[in-house]
């Protein structure tokens, strides 16, 4: 389980399939929690970790700021085909492409992991 819980503030928690999950026959359905980041969420706790850091931008504003920056993000993932990208303050993007065989036919995966950045120790 992944828990980005921090005190009282509101973090996301999403959980990964346990070892019995994945021995189960491929018959059955697999179901993941799927949390939904939302850019007013991730202002929400920009401005808890930092309230000076918007300034006097309207909050719809600074959400459209957010959306914008994963819209590029994502674009530059899906242009990407092979290799690692290392964005500042998220951590290293990988992706690798491979071929796999899908009902007898090949079939071309792409895999995007993300090794998040490690927390700064406070000063």
């Amino acid at each position: 389980m992944f828990n980005l819980k921090k005190g009282d503030k509101e973090m996301i928690t999403s959980t990964k399939p346990d070892a019995n999950d994945t021995a189960k026959s491929s018959s059955a359905a697999q179901t993941v929690d799927i949390i939904r980041v939302e850019a007013e969420g991730l202002v929400k706790r920009m401005v808890a970790l930092n309230p000076n850091i918007v300034g006097k931008l309207p909050d719809k504003r600074v959400q459209a700021i957010v959306r914008g920056t994963m819209m590029a993000l994502a674009q530059e993932v899906n242009e990407r085909e092979e290799g690692q990208l290392q964005v500042s303050g998220l951590g290293r993007i990988t992706i690798r492409q491979f071929e796999t065989e899908k009902d007898g036919s090949p079939a071309t995966v792409k895999r995007v992991t993300l090794n998040p950045a490690k927390p700064k120790p406070k000063v």
